[in-house]
């Protein structure tokens, strides 16, 4: 399933598995006494609420979302954290099963905001982050000042709709078959989904820098996980003012998934990028920054 920004992986959705996959929204809130460090990298000057970016994946560190040119920009008027989701990059190593699921990456990120000794954080999450700050967001809504969803996956991965094939048919039907847990879930190495990722391929080179590391691993048993989760109720009773971002042109996105989104969060804004595909950070950075710093500025909780 390609929740990122596609640089040589693709995340195919594998269908059929249906079970309870992330912790009641209800459960208290109690510190992990395993809790790690997570490497994380801050940029701007500190403030009263940083923001906090979730990159895509799953299985890979930060470094393509932080790469995007706009943050630089944005930095100059706020902190902005970006961080290596457990597995990935320079965080600590898996432990076991048990972190290799969307209810382990949402107790990660819950330590992480302790570990900025902040009560409440802005969270984005573009594509893949999006459906973990929607997992985090619903499980403790008291520390989230503003959601902003970039591109992000259905809330119920199960019926993510794609437009690969609607857009890209020729590609899609050069892909080889790959029947493995990895291939099924679409953790495996496709050079061709570059081509299909951008309204502009000229953008293509736009985005700052390379991919980083990816961890086949993590993006296969947290997928596996993703795939039992249903987040639409609880985002129903949802009460964080929310901005809802997709390209027009994401093929890994489909619009009506960001539309079903934002109909979803009570009050939550939708607005569509018209010259982007899946990274509208990358291929509209002025839009992206005037509309995220906007919301920042003027939504309260209601």
């Amino acid at each position: 399933m390609t929740f990122r920004k596609p640089r040589h992986v693709v995340f195919a959705l594998c269908l059929g598995l249906a079970a309870p996959g992330l912790a009641s929204a209800q459960e208290p809130a109690s510190p992990d006494p395993r809790s790690e460090t997570l490497y994380h990298v801050a940029i701007g000057a500190p403030g009263e609420v940083p923001l906090v970016a979730v990159n895509g994946g799953p299985g890979f560190d930060h470094s393509y979302l932080v790469n995007a040119p706009v943050w630089k920009e944005m930095s100059a008027r706020r902190q902005i954290i970006f961080y290596d989701q457990r597995g990935t990059g320079k965080s600590p190593a898996t432990r076991g099963p048990e972190d290799l699921t969307v209810d382990g990456m949402v107790r990660d990120l819950e330590a992480l905001r302790r570990q900025l000794k902040v009560e409440r954080i802005d969270l984005l999450g573009h594509s893949w982050g999006g459906i973990l700050s929607m997992a985090y967001a619903v499980r403790y809504p008291q520390h989230v000042a503003h959601l902003v969803l970039v591109g992000s996956g259905a809330p119920k991965p199960a019926e993510h709709e794609f437009l690969f094939d609607k857009l890209y048919p020729e590609i899609v039907a050069a892909i080889p078959p790959d029947t493995t847990p990895a291939g099924q879930m679409g953790c495996i190495a496709i050079d061709a989904y570059d081509r299909m990722s951008y309204y502009d391929q000229r953008n293509l080179a736009a985005g700052g820098g390379e991919a980083g590391t990816f961890s086949q691993k993590v993006c296969t048993e947290v997928m596996l996980d993703a795939m039992k989760l249903d987040l639409y109720p609880a985002l129903a009773k949802l009460n964080v003012p929310t901005l809802v971002i997709n390209g027009r042109f994401d093929a890994n996105v489909s619009p009506t998934v960001a539309y079903k989104i934002s109909q979803t969060i009570p009050g939550a804004r939708l607005v569509y990028f018209e010259r982007s595909g899946h990274s509208p950070q990358v291929e509209e950075p002025d839009k992206f920054a005037l509309e995220v710093e906007r919301f920042l500025a003027n939504s309260i909780r209601k």
